[in-house]
């Protein structure tokens, strides 16, 4: 019951049925050089604490993933070992893949401080 309760709030939210963050990730694919699940899973558990209106783009390519990442508010495109920012669709700078996931939250606690 508990997962399906959070299951339903992501549902809502993906539906901009109810406020919060959004996360979108990639399912991977062979053009992902990269492991995304820990990156996205970092990014997942740091929003829990955001309750702003905002959407967070980890994609795992070169290829579809700048795009995405454009559409989002706050998002990264990854290659081999490293992650583009994006930032209300422009490109901010690269980090290490390590990184990538503290960079973006980082970003979207400002941005939400920013208003």
């Amino acid at each position: 019951p508990e997962n399906e309760v959070a299951v339903g709030l992501e549902i809502l939210k993906a539906l901009g049925l109810r406020g919060g963050a959004r996360l979108v990730s990639c399912p991977t694919c062979g053009r992902c050089r990269v492991d995304m699940r820990p990156v996205a899973e970092a990014v997942r558990d740091g929003l829990k604490g955001i309750s702003a209106d905002i959407t967070v783009a980890v994609m795992g390519c070169e290829v579809n993933g700048p795009g995405e990442a454009k559409d989002a508010d706050l998002g990264i495109a990854s290659g081999a070992g490293r992650a583009l920012l994006f930032v209300k669709g422009e490109k901010r700078h690269t980090v290490p893949i390590e990184d990538a996931a503290e960079t973006l939250l980082a970003e979207a606690r400002k941005l939400v401080e920013d208003g």
